[in-house]
């Protein structure tokens, strides 16, 4: 099954102020593309209700086929705290906006929204300066369908942009995916714990996408190995693959996204931890039930050492370990009939 393509795109002539140029000096202040209220159908839904609620999306910058975790953050504190700010930004990082100077004010960003055979979105940016051929064209269809009195935001549909020959170029799935270090370092500032939402929050695409974006951090961490086993990916292509990012304390009894409340694990041994055939020592030993340890599988995993990631930040935390021993380890004898 191909990828297909969102029947509009938008479309965005950046400003000086949101490319963080102040007194006409760019690098003043932080780079990010504003997103029009009148687009917001175009991403993932999120919060009213949690405070600068956001999202990891995937998305391919202009110059190259790499998938880039980029940060989409709903700035709502008028409404669900206190302050003054109510609108969406997408933050440009190190890896989508080389050198800090990649995208230019008055240039012309046309982003593409793909959803693959297994229903993950992808985004793809174009960017088009003054100097392009086709500028003038895009600029002529913002003003007319602008969604703001400054016309610099359009959602444009993909048949009025068929003169792009770059749009029939796309193709998703190629390129490999990369996590700026702004990424990994704001993963840290992610709750281990999470407190209940409304149920507007519980939408199903912006679900999908952080449970994506947990374990593409979770295999960064564990450097695409099983914390038990340490082996490699078995089988990985495209979006399937054997190995999983396991929450210690579950997602949904109130477990974080914090990197702490994760483990790589080989499918079989995710399942099997989830179902209480294992739990974890505070020393980081696996545990096996002793009801379990008739599996030969399992009981050969018994007293063996995790393999810890590299980053003693995202070290299994232990209070997680301890729920899950009190909550989870013996589980499959309750569910037993």
């Amino acid at each position: 099954m191909e990828n297909t393509f969102e029947s509009v795109a938008y479309l965005r002539k950046l400003n000086a102020q949101e490319l963080g140029y102040r007194n006409g000096k760019p690098g003043g202040a932080g780079r990010y593309f504003l997103v029009s209220k009148g687009a917001v159908s175009f991403f993932p839904p999120l919060s009213e209700i949690i405070v600068n609620d956001k999202v990891i999306l995937d998305i391919i910058p202009p110059f190259s086929d790499k998938v880039v975790l980029t940060k989409y953050v709903y700035h709502n504190d008028s409404i669900a705290g206190e302050g003054t700010r109510n609108e969406y930004r997408l933050y440009l990082n190190t890896e989508n906006d080389t050198d800090r100077d990649y995208f230019k004010p008055d240039d012309i960003v046309v982003i593409v929204k793909i959803l693959d055979a297994e229903n993950n979105f992808t985004y793809k940016m174009l960017r088009y300066s003054s100097t392009d051929d086709e500028y003038a064209k895009l600029d002529g269809l913002i003003s007319a369908a602008a969604l703001n009195t400054q016309k610099s935001h359009a959602l444009i549909t993909l048949k009025e942009l068929a003169f792009l020959d770059a749009i029939r170029k796309i193709h998703v799935g190629v390129g490999k995916k990369v996590i700026p270090k702004e990424i990994i370092e704001e993963a840290f500032d992610q709750p281990i714990e999470h407190a209940p939402v409304g149920e507007e929050d519980k939408n199903d695409t912006t679900r999908v996408i952080r449970s994506r974006s947990f374990r593409d951090l979770i295999m960064y961490f564990y450097e695409d190995r099983c914390a038990i086993t340490g082996k490699e990916l078995v089988i990985d292509y495209r979006f399937f693959s054997n190995l999983e990012a396991a929450h210690i304390l579950a997602r949904a009894s109130g477990g974080g996204s914090h990197p702490s409340n994760g483990m790589a694990l080989e499918r079989n041994l995710h399942w099997a931890f989830d179902k209480g055939f294992f739990t974890i020592t505070a020393e980081y030993k696996v545990e096996v039930h002793p009801d379990a340890m008739r599996i030969p599988y399992l009981k050969s995993k018994h007293g063996q050492s995790l393999l810890l990631p590299q980053d003693g930040r995202s070290k299994p935390n232990k209070e997680s370990i301890q729920w899950h021993r009190d909550n989870v380890f013996g589980l499959f004898l309750r569910a037993e009939i």
